[in-house]
């Protein structure tokens, strides 16, 4: 489930070692992009307002729009990528902000929804959204690795298809865990042989039971709760919210560290850009992508919970003094790349560079990840828990606008 959240927005991402050589914007086109991904938090915005005018949103049915939202946008993309207005790959950003308005709201309607089951469930979902990034890269390394950037296995037109494809799959597979789509293919199957049937539940879920039953009995634990605090207007009061300054903290921490998390698209290619060969820059910056999500997999795997060991519990602690120190080496290197080719050959940079990016997002998965499952028992209000928890996204993505806001001046005041 985890895995569709920024799937559009990973997909173009991913190839952006290739469309820098081949789009007018050049080393520019990752800034652009993360800003036009930026924009899209005007979803996300539209989203808190209505929430707070109109009362709590039904967040699965928002997802269940989200994911076809997201498969029409794949397939446009596959046809309008290269398509330029005026000398900009207009359709291109266009299409990058409706894929960044998906992954905001995700940010809002995942963790939000998520609340709703057993803490375990926190903890994979953040490892979903991370895994779902690896997936892509995977799918990028296979296209380019070991051929020109001239002459990948396949063209972009091919990566946007194969991704609509996985698209398709994620939102079949999720239909299926909900039971919402379950139950008539296991019909159709039982209707061949009833073994098959029963094989079938196995292999597409196989925690299907166990599901089912956790649902059952979260479904009685909020029958016997009080039906007021499930009538209650979500807000800044809700019953069983911790106190305003716990919060600020949170949402500050959330802010900060994605802030620092989205700068980094923008930089990689000109920290890539230190060495002058098109393929030279198109590997390292790929090398630096999939250690990223590598980084951000285990950081989130890692996460400490209430069950979890004392050493464990303080690596938060070690990543938030690792993530800034490691978020400064990568911007001195974005700002003066010729120092990097300076001090280190490519083979040395092509190892390094993507272990420091590696380090930083480590520190990044496990921080988010930590702060969102000691959010969830900060209270024992399952409702306030879901406020808390949309609030907290949303400020993450305030923290990534900004961010994106201030590099975007800065590199087209630099360019300029």
């Amino acid at each position: 489930f985890g895995m569709s959240s920024w799937w559009v927005g990973n997909a173009i991402f991913a190839q952006l070692p290739l469309l820098v050589d081949r789009l007018p914007e050049g080393q520019a086109l990752g800034t652009q992009l993360s800003m036009m991904v930026q924009a899209g938090n005007i979803f996300s915005i539209s989203y808190k307002v209505i929430e707070h005018h109109c009362g709590a949103i039904d967040a699965s049915i928002v997802v269940s729009g989200m994911r076809q939202m997201s498969l029409f946008i794949l397939m446009l993309l596959a046809v309008f990528w290269d398509r330029e207005l005026g000398g900009a790959s207009i359709w291109l950003l266009s299409l990058a902000v409706f894929a960044g308005g998906l992954g905001c709201l995700s940010d809002l309607t995942y963790w939000s929804l998520v609340m709703r089951h057993p803490p375990p469930c926190t903890k994979a979902v953040g490892v979903g959204m991370s895994l779902g990034n690896l997936v892509v890269l995977g799918l990028s390394l296979l296209q380019v690795s070991g051929r020109d950037v001239e002459n990948p296995r396949f063209g972009v037109t091919t990566f946007f298809v194969l991704a609509a494809c996985f698209q398709l799959f994620w939102g079949l597979d999720t239909l299926m865990i909900q039971d919402k789509l379950m139950p008539a293919v296991v019909w159709a199957a039982g209707m061949v042989s009833e073994s098959l049937g029963k094989r079938l539940v196995d292999w597409i879920n196989p925690m299907h039971e166990k599901a089912a039953a956790l649902l059952r009995a979260d479904d009685e634990n909020k029958d016997s709760k009080d039906k007021n605090e499930d009538e209650e207007h979500p807000g800044p009061h809700a019953v069983g919210l911790p106190h305003t300054t716990l919060i600020s903290l949170f949402e500050t921490v959330n802010f900060l560290t994605y802030a620092a998390t989205y700068t980094l698209p923008s930089l990689l290619p000109f920290v890539a850009g230190a060495y002058p060969g098109k393929s030279q820059q198109c590997h390292l910056l790929l090398y630096m992508m999939i250690l990223q999500s590598v980084g951000d997999v285990t950081g989130r795997m890692l996460a400490p919970t209430s069950k979890s060991g004392p050493l464990q519990k303080k690596l938060p602690l070690l990543g938030g003094m690792v993530l800034p120190t490691c978020f400064l080496c990568l911007v001195l290197a974005a700002v003066d790349s010729s120092m990097v080719s300076r001090f280190f050959s490519y083979e040395s940079a092509s190892i390094l560079l993507p272990l420091l990016v590696m380090c930083f997002f480590f520190s990044r998965g496990m921080l988010v990840s930590a702060v969102f499952l000691q959010a969830r028992g900060l209270t024992s209000s399952r409702q306030a828990a879901e406020h808390l928890a949309s609030t907290m996204g949303f400020c993450g993505q305030m923290g990534a606008l900004s961010a994106n806001v201030i590099t975007f001046s800065v590199v087209t005041y630099c360019h300029t």
